[in-house]
């Protein structure tokens, strides 16, 4: 018999669980993440903001059979801000499934976003996955529009080699061309590493980024400082002048396998201060480019966004990138209404 309660490992446990089932599942026919224990122990365990209540397992006799997570935050939903998570990582054992593990663990998430008070989860499925099957037969769950990305190759030979896709391998060549690598050439003059002490300037450059949104991450302060900063994990740049923070870049690396490991560094957020040049908005993302590369990125990638101006994006030599992914709300009651006109902002777990 299986049971689901809460989830009663560590970061470690949870990344090995998870990318073992990830990589038996999906890893000879679809690029996918690592989720390492880092990430884990930053997003959901070290999270002041995220507690267990939202971190399900699924156990038979005392073993880890199924897992499905999601971390707590403040939701945009149309012109007002409600209690719900982000989803994601939903993974059964492939020895366990035809058991109802799935439908067991969606419905104590369902359960308890209830009991809660919780709207609604948002998270995205990735497009050839058992999840897209699953999540389209349960009656609470809705498909929005794909999540698409913007891409910028640091190794474009490395990447075409790693693709498991023709097409996507026809594309990353094609474009070679066109991925300059003048962001190498910008001057950290003014640019820094985020300070604790920048917080207030950076949730307001965040609130007022967020200003298009009607569905999505709404950061609270708290939430924020977490983002911004947590050990070595997340990277954050901001971009100052007279003592006032202009700008912000933040980031994070994550590997991912296909034909091989691929490193990239994913830009979760950009803001600026509307009286911020272009040139030095450019500098600024060209600045923590050049430090991703200097981890160690292969490319970096970040999701498209009314959030992320276009002409920004491609006049600092990045490129639109089908992401293969759908935004995807599970919802906690019937009357939890959606926008007709979704204005997505999310991350890419």
């Amino acid at each position: 018999m299986v049971e689901v309660r809460t989830f009663e490992g560590d970061a470690k446990q949870a990344s090995q669980f998870i990318n073992g089932v990830w990589q038996r599942t999906y890893g000879a026919n679809l690029a996918v993440s690592v989720w390492d224990e880092r990430f884990f122990d930053w997003l959901l365990f070290s999270n002041p903001q995220a507690d267990r209540d939202y971190l399900l397992g699924a156990y038979s006799k005392g073993k880890l059979v199924g897992a499905f997570f999601a971390e707590p935050a403040k939701i945009q939903l149309g012109q007002r801000q409600v209690d719900g998570t982000y989803g994601s990582w939903a993974s059964v054992a492939p020895e366990n499934r035809g058991q109802g593990i799935g439908v067991k663990l969606s419905d104590e998430m369902l359960s308890r976003h209830r009991e809660r008070g919780a709207a609604l989860t948002l998270g995205c499925v990735a497009a050839g996955t058992l999840g897209q099957t699953f999540w389209g037969r349960r009656a609470h769950a809705r498909f929005l529009s794909g999540l698409d990305l913007w891409l910028h190759l640091f190794d474009s030979k490395k990447a075409v080699r790693w693709s498991l896709s023709a097409a996507e391998r026809a594309f990353l060549t094609l474009t070679r061309p066109l991925q300059s690598q003048r962001f190498q050439e910008a001057s950290p003059e003014g640019i820094r590493a985020y300070w604790p002490q920048d917080l207030p300037q950076c949730m307001a450059l965040v609130q007022k980024m967020m200003t298009p949104v009607n569905l999505g991450y709404a950061y609270t302060v708290e939430r924020l400082a977490h983002q911004l900063q947590y050990r070595d994990v997340p990277r954050t740049f901001v971009l100052e002048r007279e003592g006032i923070i202009q700008g912000l870049v933040n980031s994070y690396l994550l590997q991912m396998t296909a034909r091989g490991l691929l490193t990239v560094g994913l830009v979760d957020m950009l803001a600026f201060q509307d009286t911020l040049p272009f040139s030095e908005q450019r500098r600024l993302l060209w600045v923590a480019m050049q430090d991703l590369r200097a981890q160690g990125a292969d490319c970096a990638a970040m999701v498209r966004s009314v959030c992320t101006p276009p002409a920004l994006m491609l006049r600092s030599g990045w490129l639109p990138f089908p992401g293969g992914t759908r935004v995807t709300c599970l919802l906690s009651t019937p009357d939890v209404e959606l926008p007709a006109s979704p204005r997505v902002f999310m991350h890419l777990r």
